[in-house]
């Protein structure tokens, strides 16, 4: 199984639900490439929950 080279992290600023399964405003999904990082950067630009989002590299 590849590993993956990100940590993307998005937080909404207003307290909305972000992370589906506990209903909490912030939730973290592993990235794999730079293509998918790219798409989801601009998938949270363009999110109305006013997001923070955060990306970590994983060694």
């Amino acid at each position: 199984m590849p590993k993956p080279t990100y940590i993307l992290t998005a937080t909404s600023r207003t307290g909305q639900k972000v992370n589906l399964i506990t209903g909490g405003p912030t939730d973290f999904v592993a990235v794999y490439d730079e293509a998918d990082l790219k798409r989801r950067l601009e998938a949270a630009k363009a999110d109305p929950r006013d997001l923070d989002v955060t990306v970590q590299r994983v060694n």
